[in-house]
């Protein structure tokens, strides 16, 4: 993605659509068009799970997983 691309992808994030939420999260993850910052990734990737977006529920299901088998035991 390019510099523009992103610009166009956080304004209509900033406008309310879940899944350009989600897409600029991931974008700040990776940290290839802007600096990469999880905690701005995590932020905007909640705030599309919690609109609905199905990639950012799986996206924040895998980031809270936790891999202790006895953990996974338990749950």
């Amino acid at each position: 993605m390019e510099k523009k691309e992103f610009v166009k992808l956080l304004e209509e994030a900033k406008n309310g659509n879940a899944h350009a939420m989600y897409l600029v999260g991931i974008e700040y993850e990776l940290g290839l068009v802007v600096e990469k910052d999880m905690q701005e990734a995590l932020a905007w990737i909640s705030e599309a799970a919690d609109l609905g977006d199905a990639d950012a529920k799986a996206w924040i299901e895998d980031y809270y997983f936790d891999d202790d088998a006895n953990v996974q035991a338990y749950s």
